[in-house]
Parts: structure tokens; C-alpha cells; sequence
């Protein structure tokens, strides 16, 4: 009952008008966002940095998944996943002494170095299973 009360009292007292709401101000940040713009550049992350160098263009072989081997015939998947099981490499060459590599597959990796790079692996692009299997099916 003094619960109903206190309401029926609350709202009188507000439609009333004895009861005047000051709406908020956050004037501490509507003056610093005027004062210095935000710029794209500012918010860049680490993945964006990297697809503007030569990640972007050629296959990262520290960074890639096993999906952008699709692009290049003969990789997909047994030469994809030998790559990416022994990474991080220091030079693109390195992945010509993988162990168990046939003379074919040394033929395909020698065609295709020019499509490679290899830049320090960022734990954006490979940690976690998704480097292996993204979910892409076709």
C-alpha cells in the first residue's frame, strides 16, 4: 500500500511539474571531440597495416589461411597445409626444405615463389584453428 502510494504521490508530483528533470551534459566529451578530429589513420589496426603492404597483393605464407592457396593451382590443400604447419619462415626460399617434399611439389612451390611473401606472423591472422579451417565451404 505505501508502495502504490509513493507512486501515485511521484507521479502527480511529476505531472505537476514540481518535479524538475535536468537532462545530462556530457560536456567533457562533445568539447574534446571538436577540438581534435578523429582521423582514419588514428584507428588503423595491425590487419589493416598489413593488407596495405605487400600481404595485400602477394600471399603471406607466416599470415595466410589455408583458403588463399585456392588461388594458385597445384597448393591446395596438401602443399597449403605443409606451408602452414611449419611456419613462421624468415624468407619465402625456406619453404623449399620443407621435410617430405617430392620433386613435383618443389616444381610447384619454385613457380609460385614470386606470388609469395613471407612478413612476421601477426597473432591477428593466425592464432587459433581458423588459419587451418575458417568455415568457408563451397
Amino acid at each position: 500500500m505505501k508502495r502504490l502510494f509513493g507512486l501515485i504521490l511521484a507521479m502527480g508530483l511529476l505531472t505537476l511539474g514540481l518535479v524538475v528533470s535536468r537532462p545530462a551534459l556530457a560536456t567533457g566529451l562533445g568539447d574534446s571531440l571538436m577540438r581534435s578530429p578523429l582521423l582514419a589513420e588514428e584507428i588503423r589496426n595491425a590487419v589493416d597495416d598489413k593488407l596495405s603492404t605487400e600481404f595485400g597483393s602477394k600471399l603471406d605464407i607466416n599470415n595466410a589461411n589455408v583458403q588463399a592457396f585456392t588461388k594458385y593451382p597445384g597448393l591446395y590443400p596438401t602443399l597449403a597445409r605443409k606451408i602452414l604447419t611449419n611456419s613462421p619462415y624468415k624468407s619465402v626460399e625456406e619453404v623449399l626444405q620443407l621435410p617430405g617434399l617430392t620433386d613435383r611439389q618443389i616444381s610447384i612451390l619454385k613457380a609460385n615463389l614470386d606470388n609469395f611473401t613471407a612478413t612476421p606472423p601477426d597473432p591477428a591472422l593466425v592464432e587459433g584453428a581458423d588459419r587451418f579451417n575458417n568455415g568457408v565451404y563451397r
